[in-house]
């Protein structure tokens, strides 16, 4: 039976429309589930981890990457299937999943699909599906929650790097990957299990979920002409090319910066130490078959 934890608020309300649509899909086919609505933040956790308690095997998610990140949190790191009705604003961790755009198509694509397993990061206490990082593109974030009622997708992404140009400086860190130590200051540093951001930009381009290693993506100090240059090719994800912009791959890393404020799949954490681990294959899912 699926389990069906919807945030009706997700996409600037339109969940709500898309939970009728889902029902109405089901019953068609005759496929069993039960429902539950969050009522706050932070509940698509508590409900997620009253449902492993109970034995739930199968949970599908209604709504944007948050609502993913609280239902990935109250699993933390325990084995079900989970499947997607992406109605967020963004929906970027689905981005990789070749899913049909129409969320209800999404979720019945899902069904008829073949079980795959895909990796879980972790930081800290959290675990996180998509990206997390730190750096300009988290200040973009922060500026962009004030431009949200402008609409969906990348306009109040875009709206946001604008602002963030005016108060970002680089962020002196100590960076331990895969044991190896440096110190440098950066403008960008970007952790993938997935690749997009901020409604479709390729933040880490060369990321998949199910290769058992992070794509580690770090942009060296920039002047804000070059960060400029830099966002011309950022959402495609061609900002990779560039002289200063590095990428490399790892299973585990430590950022040490006090006073940073690093963004697990779109949450704004403030923390001094990020421990980055990777837990390979920790989530089922059914994705569509690929046609030879």
């Amino acid at each position: 039976m699926l389990y069906l934890i919807t945030n009706e608020h997700a996409g600037c309300g339109g969940a709500a429309a898309v939970f009728s649509r889902v029902r109405a899909m089901l019953e068609e086919k005759r496929i069993p589930f039960h429902a539950d609505v969050t009522a706050r933040p932070g509940h698509a956790a508590e409900l997620a981890d009253d449902a492993v308690k109970n034995g739930e095997k199968e949970i599908v998610c209604l709504g944007g990457d948050g609502t993913i990140f609280e239902i990935v949190n109250g699993l933390a790191g325990r084995f079900v299937t989970m499947y997607f009705v992406p109605c967020g604003t963004g929906n970027d961790f689905v981005k990789v999943l070749d899913l049909p755009a129409d969320p209800v198509e999404a979720l019945s694509a899902q069904l008829s699909g073949e079980p795959r397993r895909l990796d879980v990061g972790k930081l800290n206490d959290y675990h996180f599906l998509n990206v997390s990082g730190s750096g300009f593109d988290v200040e973009v974030l922060r500026q962009a929650e004030r431009f949200k009622r402008l609409g969906k997708g990348r306009v109040p992404y875009l709206m946001g790097i604008f602002a963030a140009l005016k108060y970002f400086r680089p962020l002196p860190v100590e960076i331990t990957c895969d044991g190896v130590t440096e110190k440098r200051d950066v403008t960008i540093f970007s952790v993938g299990n997935g690749c997009y951001i901020g409604g479709g930009m390729k933040a880490v381009p060369h990321a998949k979920p199910d290769d058992g290693l992070f794509d580690l993506v770090i942009a060296d100090r920039f002047t804000r002409p070059q960060i400029l240059q830099m966002l011309s090719k950022f959402i495609p994800g061609r900002h990779v090319e560039l002289p200063g912009v590095s990428e490399r791959r790892c299973r585990s890393l430590t950022v040490r910066c006090p006073g940073m404020v690093v963004d697990v799949d779109g949450e704004l954490i403030p923390m001094d130490e990020a421990r980055y681990e990777l837990l390979p294959g920790a989530l089922g899912v059914r994705l569509p078959v690929k046609s030879s």
